[in-house]
């Protein structure tokens, strides 16, 4: 039997983090691309990331992102 993780992505609110851990989620995802109707900004995410309950991993998904986004979310 395999250990199977879930990633749900395009989180926007807290009440949907919450739902994500509840649901048992392992990760996750906040996207970081402007041309998606999930984009989030970097201060919008960091503070869904610091809803998130301790446990369940936070993940940028990014599309050609230069070095300074990526330091930015990190």
């Amino acid at each position: 039997m395999s250990d199977i993780r879930v990633k749900i992505c395009g989180l926007r609110t807290e009440a949907d983090v919450a739902a994500v851990a509840a649901a048992g989620a392992a990760y996750a995802g906040f996207v970081f691309f402007p041309k998606s109707p999930r984009n989030l900004t970097i201060a919008e995410a960091r503070v869904l990331a610091l809803a998130a309950p301790v446990g369940l991993a936070k993940v940028a998904l990014v599309v050609n992102a230069d070095d300074a986004l990526l330091d930015a979310i990190t």
